[in-house]
């Protein structure tokens, strides 16, 4: 027997599981032996099908439910059921699909529109679809309506933001977001949500490329890879000092990071030539690799540097981590914490130098992620208008 996926009204699909609809059925008062065996039949009946919509599951256990149940079973169950509209999306030579509030939500958060608008505009636009376009609409017609309903509630630049993630996602252009900062910052975390608005898949930081180039040259060679980014000034002098100045943090880290751009740059080589976007996160990340290394003009790039506004906001990202990531050790990161700051200051200073934007990380009730999709979905648009095939 085929898996026979279900259709739900705000477009998004699951399999249909008998269990499922026994227990819903149980709910309007059937026994379990009732249940089941209505469910069961619904299932067989639709043997044959590979996909269908809840309306039409939902007809069809009415329909059994009306004849061995009566009119007011049956009733009750649709009740049960009732919800919004489903709207087709039509497009030509592409699979049919439905409209997914789930989806355009994420749309518009990565426009960077605030919060508190977003789910208004949710509503707004599927009520406005189950209104007017009950039928279906057209691809086109859905994002111009769309951007209609931005402009009004949000204003003309989120409207333009979204326009230009459209064109984007209609292009065969790459998009590379490199986020660097300090060790704590937030790096990691911010990557991953990103990664999955945009729906991007390779995700890398470049702890891993420290990792696995330690195997390749032993201390001898690159004593510099084998201390964390805050103690590399204790491979400058030979014998090591006792503790640190901003001078050797800054060339022991600078050198580390050298080394490991080697790996970066192959990576983003490789992006180019398999024509996939990705995330680079990591302490690595300099500003300045975006003049180090030159992408091809259809490549959009966007480098952040994510930093902690105050010392005691570092301090309690790393305990917070004894909660979230109990094996990295916040203990490390904590008497080391005036050299991360100095390190956060160095990578600021640099941020500053080649214009690469800051995203302050608050500890509390702040909104880092809008602020980041405000700031990349700027880029996106300024770039909107560049080549592409």
């Amino acid at each position: 027997m085929s898996r026979l996926n279900v259709i739900h009204p705000d477009g998004d699909s699951a399999p249909f599981l008998r269990g499922v609809l026994t227990r819903s059925l149980q709910k309007v008062g059937l026994t379990f032996n009732e249940a089941y065996e209505i469910a069961s039949t619904v299932r067989d009946q639709l043997a044959a099908d590979e996909e269908i919509t809840s309306d039409a599951i939902t007809e069809a256990v009415s329909k059994i439910l009306n004849e061995q149940s009566g009119l007011e079973m049956a009733e009750r169950y649709r009740l049960t059921k009732a919800g919004p509209a489903w709207i087709r999306i039509n497009e030509k030579d592409r699979d049919k699909m439905w409209f997914s509030r789930t989806i355009f939500r994420h749309r518009l958060e990565i426009c960077g529109i605030p919060e508190g608008l977003v789910e208004g505009l949710v509503r707004d636009t599927h009520e406005r679809l189950t209104r007017d376009y009950s039928q279906g609409i057209e691809r086109h017609e859905l994002h111009e309506l769309s951007c209609k309903m931005v402009e009004r509630d949000a204003g003309t630049l989120f409207a333009d933001y979204l326009d230009a993630w459209h064109q984007l996602r209609q292009s065969n252009r790459t998009l590379v977001i490199l986020i660097g900062g300090a060790p704590g910052v937030g790096k990691s975390h911010a990557a991953s949500l990103l990664a999955s608005r945009l729906n991007i898949s390779r995700t890398v930081s470049t702890d891993m490329f420290r990792e696995v180039m330690r195997s390749l040259r032993p201390p001898e060679i690159a004593p510099e890879l084998h201390y964390s980014s805050f103690e590399t000034w204790k491979a400058v002098n030979d014998p090591p000092l006792n503790t640190y100045t901003i001078d050797a943090l800054r060339t022991g880290f600078n050198r580390q990071a050298d080394e490991i751009e080697v790996a970066v740059h192959a990576l983003l080589a490789r992006s180019q030539q398999e024509q996939f976007s990705t995330i680079i996160e990591g302490v690595h990340v300099r500003p300045a690799i975006v003049k180090d290394y030159a992408l091809p003009s259809d490549t959009i790039v966007v480098p952040l540097l994510i930093a902690a506004e105050r010392k005691k906001t570092l301090k309690a990202f790393f305990r917070g981590r004894a909660i979230s990531a109990p094996r990295r050790g916040r203990k490390h990161y904590l008497d080391n914490l005036d050299a991360i700051w100095d390190l956060q200051s160095l990578l600021l200073s640099e941020a500053e130098t080649h214009d690469v934007p800051i995203v302050i990380n608050e500890a509390e009730g702040g909104n880092m992620m809008t602020r980041m999709y405000s700031l990349i979905s700027s880029v996106v648009l300024k770039e909107s208008s560049g080549p592409s095939d």
